[in-house]
């Protein structure tokens, strides 16, 4: 074979598994494509929240307008027409303030990487309430009979926020993937009311003191305004997040007038002047609290996992909870006793008998909602029974008021006439906030569902009010005596006892949810009120001289405060689950 023959067949056989050996080099390929996981932030959730409320418009502003003055184009006086008003015209400072507690639900939309937008619904129970009063005084002389006209006026406003909702917009910011930043405005709406009580002192040159009466006024309404503010949420597991924001709220002004104040003549045969109080209250504020959202569509489909192993029930948590309370005892008793009593000698009354008038029962339903947090510590006795501590505190808005009437007659006296005491009662009552010490013992349903009872310490901000008036008269309207109302007020923190149960069912590695109704009872108190009775008008019966006390009466008031409260709750429990299996090799 030829030299030229064997390159030929060499660079042939090169020529033809050239191709075969090129197919066996390796390849690049695309890589395939990775499927993007939806928004994080899109689709609906719902949650708990709590907080504190403060007002921001501290002022209520009481004017008064006179109804009827006598004495301003009377020849012995020629006072400036109405100029007793502005004793009872000024500003008290009421500061509301009070925790507030309840949930939300909302639906995110990630607009794109960076930007979510959203609308939020929420309603919370609200403890905010405030009280504060004025003094004020009018003066005028010397008038046509050479005196000085004085008057000394006095308010007290109560004003506060029962309940309170908004609906609001929101857009945010995704610092990052997990944590929002956003901004938050819409409509607010809550329930608000007012109380104003008014009292006033008159004198012409000292020592003539007129007979005066005061006036009452009460507002209560819901009403509409609007919120903005904004706050930071973070994603902190999935389907879980947390926020902390602040909203300012403002549900506008409300206007409301008392019943008259004013000064009779010594003789009672008419009025010196009578003036209607009118005041003004703004409900506005900034709310502070934190809230739990749990969201219903997290993320993309996760693989199917293995079954969680069974919980052990042995660790510390902490949650959040709302609910709502009503009080038990609805009985509120007034007694009176008298402290004087001029007509008991001179009219040949039983002593004391116009106590009757003020003493009574008054049906007082305190009712509101409540929302705050809990810690606790399970521990697991045996498969079955689960032992632990738990410790919470709450803002609360339960609250009451009644008002009651009482009758007291006695006749003929000693001048053959029937002498007629009618009284009025009005109390308030309140638990601001309530915090409890309990154990819990508990026995597994199934291995995620708890049935436990509970019961320990309680312990809560109450507060009481009561104002009392007073009519008399003898034979039956013939003659009609100035008299003098009566108020007190009750406030401090009180210690008792709780005991309840309820259901807890752990629904993911973690997170528990809990329903259950506990019963308080704070004990009772009772408080005194300033006195109420009647005067003398012209000196002529028994009294002396004119503005004489014929008899005072000091009423004591009793309230109870214990209920029942029903409310949800979540927790986060910090080492749930069982120990994790290392696997060896």
């Amino acid at each position: 074979m030829s030299v030229r023959f064997r390159v030929a067949l060499l660079m042939t056989a090169a020529l033809i598994g050239g191709p075969a050996f090129a197919a066996d080099l390796p390849s690049r390929k695309a890589p395939a494509p990775i499927p993007v996981p939806p928004p994080l932030w899109t689709g609906f959730y719902a949650g708990l929240n709590a907080g504190y409320g403060w007002g921001t418009t501290t002022g209520a502003t009481t004017g008064a307008v006179p109804l009827v003055d006598n004495i301003a184009n009377n020849p012995a006086w020629g006072t400036p027409l109405g100029f007793a008003a502005a004793a009872q015209s000024g500003v008290a400072n009421v500061n509301q303030s009070g925790f507030v507690g309840g949930g939300q639900i909302g639906y995110n939309y990630q607009w794109n990487p960076a930007i979510v937008v959203g609308l939020e619904a929420d309603i919370q129970g609200s403890a905010i309430s405030g009280r504060g009063g004025r003094s004020g005084l009018a003066q005028f002389g010397p008038d046509l009979s050479g005196f000085i006209d004085t008057a000394i006026g006095s308010s007290s406003v109560i004003a506060g926020v029962d309940w309170l909702g908004t609906v609001r917009g929101r857009l945010g910011y995704l610092v990052t993937p997990t944590l929002l930043a956003y901004g938050t405005g819409g409509l607010a709406y809550g329930g608000a009311r007012a109380t104003a009580s008014h009292g006033i002192g008159f004198t012409d040159d000292l020592p003539t003191i007129h007979p005066t009466f005061g006036g009452v006024g009460h507002y209560s309404d819901i009403r509409v305004g609007w919120t903005a503010g904004g706050g930071l949420e973070w994603m902190f597991a999935p389907n879980w997040s947390m926020k902390a924001e602040a909203l300012y709220y403002d549900l506008g002004a409300a206007s409301f007038a008392s019943s008259p104040v004013g000064a009779l003549f010594n003789n009672g045969s008419d009025i010196i002047f009578a003036n209607i109080p009118t005041t003004r209250v703004r409900f506005d504020g900034v709310i502070a609290r934190a809230g739990l959202n749990y969201h219903l569509n997290w993320g993309a489909a996760a693989a199917a996992a293995p079954p969680a192993p069974p919980p052990t029930w042995t660790d510390f948590y902490a949650g959040l909870n709302a609910g709502y309370g009503w009080g038990a005892t609805t009985n509120v008793t007034t007694g009176a006793i008298p402290v004087a009593d001029i007509i008991a000698g001179a009219w040949g009354t039983p002593p004391g008998f116009t106590a009757l008038a003020n003493s009574g029962v008054t049906s007082v339903n305190q009712s509101g909602y409540v929302g705050g947090g809990q810690f606790g510590f399970n521990y697991r006795l045996s498969p079955g029974f689960v032992a632990g501590f738990e410790t919470d505190i709450q803002g609360a808005a339960i609250r009451g008021s009644g008002g009651s009437l009482g009758f007291a007659q006695f006749g003929p006296d000693l001048f053959a006439s029937i002498d007629t005491g009618v009284g009025a009662n009005v109390v308030e009552a309140h638990v601001d906030w309530i915090g409890t010490a309990r154990g819990r013992l508990g026995y597994l349903v199934m291995p995620t569902l708890l049935a436990y009872g509970t019961g320990g310490l309680a312990y809560g901000g109450v507060r009481a009010t009561a104002v009392h008036s007073l009519g008399f008269v003898d034979d039956n309207l013939t003659t009609i005596y100035p008299t003098f109302g009566g108020s007190g007020h009750y406030s401090d923190i009180r210690v008792g006892w709780t005991a309840g149960g309820g259901l807890e069912w752990a629904f993911t590695p973690n997170w528990t949810v809990k329903t259950e109704a506990l019963y308080y009872d704070l004990g009772s108190v009772t408080f005194a009120s300033s006195p109420v009775g009647a005067v003398d008008p012209d000196g002529t019966n028994g009294g002396g001289f004119a503005g004489a006390v014929l008899f005072a009466n000091s009423p004591t008031t009793r309230v109870r405060y214990d209920g029942v409260i029903a409310r949800v709750g979540v927790n986060y429990h910090f080492s749930w689950g069982e120990p994790p299996v290392v696997a060896k090799f």
